[in-house]
């Protein structure tokens, strides 16, 4: 809590299924000598001991001490309950708390001023919430897939409909494809693609890169084998330029131009996070960053001020924005090609490991993976926005899904779709921002 209003702050617990009483623990802990040391501060007694949670129908049940009442006026009573409301209320199967002390129910005041006897939610406590309002849009349940929960799995945009590669228990290929309105159809998936892929959308087929190369056109609904490339094994750099696939195994590189062939590339100096500029493709990896030019060859671009090994990349139309990262970094990067330059950006309360990352047109939006420091991560229920332009991260408003490492996630032009995940996800959801 700070200048009267509630500020969210990051805690990390030891994997359980009580995450909620585990959320609870952390709240009446208060806050950190670091938090402290910034002018925050909680408005809950510190005798205060949590006696039960419990979580049926929506409504979380909390019954704590007597001493969470024992001192303070009505704005003090209205702000310690905000903060326990807002704190549960995070989770998806939490919509509303009702309040008991030392095992009997009571009446709470809501930020109105009024004195309540039901269970209250966060439009009770309005006035109270963070300054970082959410990103104004709404989500969307996806409907239930034909299959379920993919171990490995890749996903294009084609314009009209989201195309999902995976393998189904590491052994079966799954392929499908979700039209938003229309619903799931699962498709004839390719042969011999092997464990490990990677695809790219051409603008008019999917090009699914493994232990072999094949294209799949929704236009006829087949797949068609492509030569083998000069490199073999499965890739750990693909993209398409406008004009071709470009891609980088372990034994080089090579590209392949539609109806005339594949030819051979210079070997990627690294593989990391990747994104085409509609010039060059720009990676990052570790402390190192180097960019391909198509007839050009690669040249080492300057180290990033930070590394950031398991990064993901998006190109925003003037920067290559990195963000997230195996440690799961709050500060993320961006390199300007016009200035050869890398700047640091502003710190999100969440960094990610494992994310999706789109870009919209105008902002990054990042949903799912895992934050906290190696050893205590956590999987939040919540996603974030970035703008490039004011320098400044949002929350998203909370998806209709539960928290999960390495989802799919494209942009329809309209939408954030994602879908699946680790561990065993087989649902997915839609994010439409408002503006």
């Amino acid at each position: 809590m700070g200048d009267g209003r509630l500020v969210e702050a990051l805690r990390t617990h030891k994997p359980t299924r009580r995450v909620a009483t585990a959320a609870l623990s952390a709240l009446l802990a208060g806050p950190t000598q670091a938090e402290r040391a910034l002018g925050l501060t909680t408005a809950i007694p510190g005798d205060t001991r949590p006696i039960g949670v419990t979580i049926a129908n929506g409504v979380a049940h909390v019954d704590l001490t007597s001493d969470f009442e024992s001192v303070g006026g009505s704005r003090s009573q209205q702000l310690r309950l905000a903060q326990v409301v807002y704190t549960l209320t995070q989770f998806p199967t939490v919509k509303a708390v009702r309040f008991s002390l030392d095992g009997s129910p009571v009446s709470v005041v809501s930020g109105s001023g009024n004195v309540v006897g039901h269970a209250v939610g966060r439009d009770d406590y309005r006035g109270l919430a963070p300054v970082a309002t959410p990103l104004a849009g709404s989500w969307r349940g996806l409907p239930p897939s034909p299959f379920g929960a993919l171990t490995s799995r890749a996903s294009v945009w084609t314009g009209k409909e989201l195309l999902l590669l995976g393998r189904a228990a590491g052994v079966r290929t799954v392929f499908a494809a979700y039209a938003p309105g229309h619903g799931w159809r699962q498709l004839p998936p390719p042969r011999g693609l092997g464990r490990s892929f990677r695809v790219a959308w051409t603008g008019r087929e999917l090009i699914a890169w493994g232990s072999t190369v094949t294209a799949y056109s929704p236009a006829s609904g087949r797949w068609q084998p492509l030569p083998s490339p000069p490199a073999a094994g499965p890739p750990k750099l693909v993209a398409w330029t406008g004009r071709e696939l470009i891609g980088w195994t372990s034994s080089g590189g090579a590209a392949y131009r539609p109806h005339e062939g594949w030819r051979s590339l210079p070997k990627a100096p690294l593989a990391g996070a990747s994104a085409w500029t509609g010039k060059e493709l720009i990676v990052v990896s570790a402390e190192s960053a180097a960019a391909f030019s198509p007839g050009h060859g690669w040249h080492r671009l300057p180290p990033p001020p930070l590394p950031r090994p398991g990064a993901r990349a998006v190109w925003d139309g003037d920067e290559l924005l990195v963000v997230g990262g195996r440690s799961a970094p709050p500060v993320g990067l961006a390199y300007s090609p016009t200035n050869n330059a890398w700047r640091e950006l502003a710190p999100t309360d969440s960094g990610r490991r494992g994310a999706a990352v789109v870009w919209t047109g105008s902002r990054l939006l990042l949903w799912g993976g895992e934050t906290g420091s190696p050893g205590g991560f956590v999987i939040p229920p919540h996603g974030v926005a970035y703008d490039p332009k004011a320098d400044r991260w949002s929350p998203l408003p909370q998806a209709p899904l539960r928290g999960r490492r390495d989802p799919v996630g494209v942009w329809t032009g309209r939408s954030l779709l994602v879908w699946g995940g680790d561990p065993g996800f087989a649902d997915g959801a839609s994010f439409t921002p408002s503006d």
